[in-house]
């Protein structure tokens, strides 16, 4: 089967709905999805004109703050990227000071990254979530909502990246 465009998402989802493809469950749970999803646009915006990261820079320096010097294929797996996507993220990182890359003493191929101290000092600056909406509503949500919802969050992420793993004709973000 092909789209028209294979950008649109909610084309995409459309397109499946029509063939009879979705249970009712499942088209709610992706139309919550990508209601989320938009969420992230206003975020990444900021996020891009306060220190001009992108999401996926940030979970990886935030990974390494939280979880000290990883592997960067590690890192790349956390993040949902290929081997030379995440080699060019890297890149820029370190371009700015903000990692450094450490080849293994053993096995020169195994690359550990490491977060400079003004990488650590850059992180902690970034406010964009701190002041955001999306930090009002979850916080407005009971103990219980923000547990539920994260574990299934978390589970989408694996099952995806599994699944991803599993058929490379399908492209995540």
């Amino acid at each position: 089967m092909s789209f028209p465009d294979p950008m649109c998402t909610i084309d995409l989802v459309t397109r499946i709905e029509a063939d009879g493809g979705l249970s009712p469950q499942v088209r709610e749970v992706l139309g919550a999805y990508l209601g989320a999803s938009l969420l992230a646009d206003g975020f990444q915006t900021e996020l891009w004109r306060e220190a001009r990261l992108t999401l996926a820079q940030l979970a990886v320096l935030r990974s390494l703050r939280d979880g000290g010097p990883q592997t960067a294929g590690h890192l790349a797996e956390a993040a949902g990227l290929s081997a030379a996507s995440a080699t060019r993220l890297f890149d820029r990182l370190e371009d700015r000071g903000l990692v450094r890359r450490h080849r293994g003493h053993d096995d020169r191929r195994c690359v550990e990254i490491h977060l400079t101290p003004r990488g650590r000092q850059f992180v902690g600056a970034v406010r964009v979530l701190r002041d955001s909406p999306l930090r009002r509503a979850v916080e407005a949500m009971t103990e219980a909502e923000q547990r539920t919802l994260a574990a299934g969050l978390r589970r989408l992420a694996e099952q995806a990246r599994r699944l991803e793993r599993l058929s490379p004709r399908v492209a995540l973000p």
